[in-house]
């Protein structure tokens, strides 16, 4: 009996010191491979590089190139996204990158407002997720997979910055009016509101600009939306920039700028609210040109390795 409790007492501590070391120090996420594969990536910048932080889901790696603003501006830029990315992850995602890059705006793309919230896969309610809880290293299993990317060199999506294009046309056929359908206005959930209040926080803590601007997406936004959003930034005094307005002024064709019938842009579509963007943030905020600055040559290397612009 006195071995089986000390088997037992041994193999709880065990569990406890591993789930501590696996546990990431920004909070809890949901997907601890693709989170810790961006803080790989970002972490091959040279510290205190980024002006801009673009932080939200597919809708933002797909449609913002920060190497096209560098070209055009001169301004350093970093798309901190992941598809379907969850705002618990996001949040790990901003603290941790925090240690090296200190930007000076953090722009919020608010689809993922509207998504999953919890950390954990199923309902809080299950037995498992109070194992997880309780023990962490069994929500975070796949962690070591995560090592292949640990001091990693350069790959596609470092090189650009977390821009990831599509070269695929599908096009959008139905109104290219769309926000001017009536919608119902979705409801934030109630965890994804704490997330967001934790990043409001953060910023607030870090003397850091924060903005909400939605990408231009007929599959995600309509009017209810519309009004969800700002209403959600008002509350918090942020500004909030809805590009699904601008489509006309910045030339968006559904017919070819798109690459999955509209919900992301493709690199066409790309190219235009980028330059949109670029031009913004260049009227409305005080960033430098860095692009004479030997500090920064690295941007100038990457823009001609691209090969896209």
């Amino acid at each position: 009996m006195k071995n089986i409790v000390l088997f037992w007492t041994f193999f709880i501590i065990l569990l406890a010191a591993a789930s501590m070391a696996v546990k990431p120090s920004g909070g809890e996420v949901y997907d601890i491979i693709n989170t810790d594969r961006k803080l790989a990536n970002i972490g091959t910048e040279k510290d205190d590089t980024i002006d801009v932080m673009f932080a939200g889901d597919s809708l933002i790696f797909r449609g913002l190139s920060p190497l096209q603003i560098w070209g055009t501006s001169g301004i350093t830029s970093y798309c901190l996204s992941e598809g379907a990315m969850r705002l618990c992850d996001q949040c790990a995602l901003l603290k941790g990158t925090y240690s090296r890059q200190h930007p000076g705006i953090i722009v919020l793309e608010p689809n993922m407002m509207f998504s999953a919230s919890s950390p954990y896969k199923d309902d809080y309610a299950i037995p498992t997720n109070f194992i997880e809880k309780l023990f962490p290293i069994f929500h975070y299993h796949t962690f070591y997979k995560a090592f292949k990317f640990s001091g990693a060199e350069k790959n596609e999506g470092a090189l650009l910055k977390g821009f990831e294009p599509s070269y695929d046309v599908d096009p959008y056929t139905k109104d290219a009016d769309y926000m001017s359908e009536e919608a119902e206005k979705p409801e934030i959930p109630v965890l994804n509101k704490k997330y967001l209040s934790d990043i409001v926080d953060f910023c607030k803590e870090k003397d850091i600009e924060l903005m909400v601007m939605a990408m231009p997406s007929p599959q995600n936004y309509d009017r209810g939306v519309q009004e969800a959003v700002p209403e959600w930034a008002d509350g918090y005094g942020l500004e909030f920039l809805d590009l699904n307005l601008m489509t006309d002024e910045m030339g968006i064709n559904w017919e070819t700028d798109t690459k999955d019938r509209g919900e992301h842009l493709n690199f066409e579509g790309s190219k235009k609210v980028t330059a949109y963007v670029s031009d913004y943030l260049r009227n409305n905020y005080e960033l430098e040109d860095h692009r004479k600055d030997a500090y920064y040559s690295q941007w100038n290397t990457d823009y001609e390795e691209s090969g896209i612009y």
